[in-house]
Formats: structure tokens, sequence, C-alpha cells
């Protein structure tokens, strides 16, 4: 047999075994098939043309998508994860351009934030925070911010339509900072309970060290505009704890549950169990606050660990 006959008989093979795929729906069922991530929030697929995972979510009201460059299920699902708290943080932020790298944690102390000085709106809203930061929501007035910021008064009614206004963009632009921490957090490669207790201690720990804003962000009376905002700040929190739990729940450390859920619960838990260790009157140390915090930690990973009940 000569060597294009030997050709012509493996095509012939080639062609006989793809007619087989196709009669069975094999090759229909590779193409058409799709997974779920981040508890149905992102979508994986595979193009005919292609053997790497893709990624498909929506943000902000668009969808995106991208390639996990991987033929691996698992890792298209970590890469699925990690992609779509990225872009939660990308479409989260609202404020003006103050740098999240020079922008006040609820660690940082007071005057550490610098202002841009050509950007007034930039400059009102660090005024803002900073004095959120030393004395709360109520105690942070119109003319204390203008003060603060070298400005008028005038200028700061130009850029925000009312102090409210400015306050709800204080929430939005520290909580989303507090957020970024926690999901950087999220997305390391350690086991899924390891991960989510340290998610949970440092949320609570940085809140305990920047005890004013921890407090104002947590549980201040506050208007109902800025609590919408800080209700916001829990849902992107929940969103955060969800993508652990669902990598818990996937690699079989945590028990079967609706991740969503268990999600809100552990958030609500950590917002409740930190008014007491953050509440301006408060006569324990930082030491036995913390202390507290560690313990919430481990409470939230049992929440999520220990068998289901029937």
């Amino acid at each position: 047999m000569n060597l294009g006959d030997a050709l012509g008989m493996a095509c012939a093979k080639y062609q006989s075994v793809l007619q087989i795929l196709h009669t069975t729906g094999a090759i229909q069922s590779m193409r058409n098939e799709r997974h779920e991530a981040v508890g149905g929030r992102v979508n994986l697929y595979r193009r005919p043309n292609s053997r790497f995972w893709q990624c498909q979510g929506s943000f902000g009201g668009k969808s995106e998508r991208a390639s996990t460059k991987t033929e691996n299920l698992e890792e298209a699902r970590r890469f699925a994860e990690n992609w779509y708290l990225e872009n939660e943080q990308k479409h989260s932020s609202s404020a003006p351009n103050i740098s999240l790298s020079s922008s006040p944690s609820l660690t940082d102390t007071p005057g550490s934030v610098p202002f841009p000085l050509h950007d007034k709106k930039a400059r009102l809203l660090a005024a803002a925070i900073e004095l959120v930061s030393e004395v709360g929501f109520k105690e942070t007035q119109i003319s204390t911010i203008a003060e603060r910021a070298g400005l008028a008064q005038g200028t700061l009614y130009r850029n925000y339509k009312s102090r409210t206004e400015l306050l709800v963009k204080v929430v939005a632009h520290v909580s989303q900072h507090e957020v970024d921490v926690v999901a950087g957090i999220a997305m390391g490669g350690e086991p899924a309970p390891d991960i989510l207790r340290r998610c949970a201690y440092t949320f609570g720990s940085r809140a305990i060290r920047g005890r004013q804003m921890g407090y104002a962000l947590v549980a201040e009376p506050v208007e109902s505009e800025i609590e919408v905002e800080r209700l916001r700040y829990r849902q992107k929190l929940m969103r955060v704890f969800e993508t652990v739990i669902d990598r818990g729940i996937r690699d079989g450390v945590f028990v079967d549950q609706p991740a969503q859920i268990s999600s809100a619960c552990i958030v609500g838990s950590l917002f409740e169990a930190l008014v007491g260790p953050i509440a301006r009157v408060n006569d324990t140390s930082e030491a036995e606050q913390l202390a507290q915090v560690e313990a919430i930690a481990d409470f939230c990973v049992r929440a999520v660990v220990g068998t289901a009940t029937t």
C-alpha cells in the first residue's frame, strides 16, 4: 500500500467517525455544553471552533465576555469567579477621581487623604471622608466640610446638590474600597474555609481599627438616602461571600446550600455582631475587640461547613 492509499483510508475512517458522532449528537452536545459559575451569575460555554471555556456575565446592565484560556472546567470556574469579582469592582465605583490606593481605608488615620487641588469635587469628597472618619455623619456639616477642603460653601453646592448627596458619595466611595479589599482576599487560592474566615476577619478588624468610620458604615442612624447606599454596600459584600461559598460547595468542603441566602446571612451576622465592638461607648480594649472578631469569623465558617438538617 502506498502513502496515498494509506492517507485515503485514514481520511475515510475519520469521516466515518465524524458521521457516527454527528448521528449520536455527541459533537452537537459538546458544542452546546454550558455550565454556571458564581451561583449562576456567570455562564461558561465553549464555542464550536474553540477548545477553551468562555465566560459571559452582565455588569452594569452590559453583557461582558472573556476567554478563560483553559480547557479544564474547574480552572475555568476559578477564572470565572475572579473575573466576576474584578468586573463587579470595575463597574461599581461611581465616586470622583480619588485613587483607591490613596483613599482612606477604615484603618487609615484622619488627615491621610491627599486633596486633588485642581478637582474641587474630589477635594470636597476627600474632606467629607476625613470628617466622617473623625466625628461620624451627624457632626459632618456643610460648613466644616467646606472649611476642611479650603473652599467656599457655595462651591460645595455647585458640585453637590445637598449635604446628603455628598454623604451618600462618602458611603459609596469608602464602602467600595472595603469591598475591594475583601474581594482581593476572595480571589486567593487557599481552601474556601480559610478564605471565608480571612474575609470575615479582615472586614471586622478593619472596622475595629477605624471604629468611627466602621460605626458610620454599619450602625449610625442616618437619612434614608444614606441607608440605601449602605444597603448597596451589604449587597456588594454578599456577592463576594457568595463566590467563596459557591467555591466551597463545589470543592465539597461546605455543605450543599443556597449560596446567595447563606452569604446574606453571613453579611447580616457580621454587621450585627460588630455593632457592640465598634459602638462609641465601649470600654473594652482593641485586643479584646479583635478577639471578638476572631469569634465572629469562626462562626461564619461554622455556619456554612456544617451538615444540613432535614
